[in-house]
């Protein structure tokens, strides 16, 4: 494959964060823009972050300097002037790329028959399209529906609505078709055009093998969650209060949601198979293998490589519910990995015992396993049996543990050891992945005696190992 300089655009935004990681695996030189571009410098240290306005002609001067390839990945969801300064948006980025000599264009849009009446966001992102069109860089836009993936607001919005409500109210748009893509094709249609022969512009509409409906994919969704769902349809719910409804039962404001609840009222399938004919090696997939290729990517990125980025306080990513506690210490990271790596066999290696008895009287009660001190002789390697815990993963640097209790939901605890210039600070984090509303009411029902239990727990690892550091000091 002919190596590129590309620049993206929008490169925190959920495609761009998938993207960028395939270029730089297929050997491209990446530059990515943003206000912020320190958090994309410590998330990919090979690339290039340079800060921009999508406003301001001057500041994309540079990024744009000696670029081949330019993914634009920007538009608005929100605020009532959003299509002008997409508009805006895209005729100062076009003007720029023709003066920087830009070769290409690639930018996502959205599945739509003009021919409809459109929403606001839709026409936006088509309007957005011909604007980088009309200008002499060619321009390849492609056009999908929703993205199946991990990140992906729409595909969230409807992960937040199957694993919280039992029973749903189904306005009219839970009926549109749709032609929903997996995440991972899209990113392959994105890389693809970096280095295909294309001429001229063109407008590439791209999705799965299946066309389903919102109410389909709530279910399918469901079925690989083994959830059981009802959907109770009405005529009279409004996109309007549809999306006050949403923002009551899932983290995603109003402002968000209304934009894409008018989008489902559209059909948005592909009508022409010029994808096919344009990049025959990508063979899409269907929705069913997309979501259970997502949930097991979920588990895999956490079990297997690294933790995924997550805010350092309690809240949700990626539909995990997520508490965080982090200790510096001045004990050295050898060390700190030592006292981790010697975890289990003893309560008291657990703050509030008390919690703990009751919680293995419960587990006890619902079949569980129940609570055992016990830990195996030796050292610990992935699959060992640490009191109520499995090893799932562990380095002289972490420790990964999954939990054997009965619970509504799937839970990890993971310690990280990040070397500072004095000691080093330990990375304690709770994972938990629930299974419908009972898993979310059984979170927020034990997280105040959780989080004060989490917190204790990382202060007295650290505060073992600073005492094991000292005592080895004095001989």
């Amino acid at each position: 494959m002919e190596k590129k300089r590309v620049l993206v655009t929008g490169a925190t935004g959920y495609v761009a964060s998938r993207l960028i990681p395939a270029l730089l695996d297929n050997g491209h030189l990446v530059r990515a823009t943003s206000r912020h571009p320190e958090p994309l410098m410590r998330r990919h240290p090979q690339i290039e972050a340079v800060p921009s306005d999508m406003l301001d002609a001057a500041s994309l001067k540079g990024a744009l300097e000696e670029t081949q390839v330019a993914y634009y990945l920007v538009h608005s969801m929100a605020g009532k002037d959003f299509a002008a300064k997409d508009r805006k948006a895209a005729s100062v980025f076009a003007t720029a790329a023709e003066a920087a000599g830009i070769k290409r264009i690639v930018y996502l849009g959205g599945l739509g028959s003009s021919e409809d009446k459109l929403s606001s966001h839709l026409t936006s992102r088509h309007e957005v399209g011909e604007i980088l069109a009309r200008g002499p860089v060619q321009t390849i836009e492609f056009r999908a529906a929703i993205v199946i993936g991990a990140g992906s607001v729409a595909f969230e919005m409807l992960r937040y609505l199957t694993e919280r409500l039992p029973v749903m109210i189904a306005p009219r748009w839970l009926s549109t078709k749709i032609q929903p893509i997996a995440e991972s094709d899209l990113v392959d249609y994105l890389l693809a055009a970096a280095t295909a022969e294309v001429e001229g512009d063109r407008i590439v509409e791209v999705g799965g093998t299946d066309i389903v409906t919102y109410r389909d994919m709530i279910l399918a969704y469901a079925k690989e969650r083994g959830l059981r769902r009802g959907i109770i349809g009405v005529p009279v719910l409004t996109p309007n209060l549809s999306s006050y409804w949403i923002k009551l039962v899932t983290p995603i404001p109003t402002s968000i949601a209304r934009p894409l609840i008018d989008g489902l009222k559209n059909e948005v399938v592909v009508t022409d198979d010029s994808a096919a004919k344009l990049f025959p090696g990508i063979s899409p997939g269907g929705y069913r293998n997309a979501v259970r290729h997502l949930l097991k990517e979920q588990i895999g990125r956490l079990e297997v490589a690294t933790a995924p980025d997550v805010p350092p306080w309690p809240g949700t990513f990626d539909s995990l519910f997520v508490d965080r506690q982090w200790v510096r210490s001045n004990a050295p990271p050898a060390g700190m990995g030592e006292v981790i790596a010697s975890i289990g066999g003893d309560p008291r290696w657990y703050p509030l015992r008390w919690t703990w008895w009751v919680r293995a009287r419960l587990d006890d009660l619902f079949g569980g396993t129940g609570l055992r001190w016990e830990r195996p002789e030796g050292d610990l390697k992935p699959g060992s049996r640490v009191d109520w815990w499995t090893v799932r993963d562990i380095a002289p640097d972490r420790l990964l543990l999954r939990a054997e209790i009965k619970a509504p939901g799937e839970a990890w605890l993971e310690w990280r050891v990040v070397s500072l210039e004095n000691g080093c600070e330990l990375r304690q984090t709770a994972y938990f992945r629930p299974r419908g509303a009972a898993g979310h009411l059984y979170w927020w029902g034990l997280y105040p005696f959780h989080a004060p239990i989490f917190r204790r727990m990382a202060v007295g690892l650290a505060r073992r190992a600073e005492e094991q550091s000292l005592q080895s000091s004095r001989g």
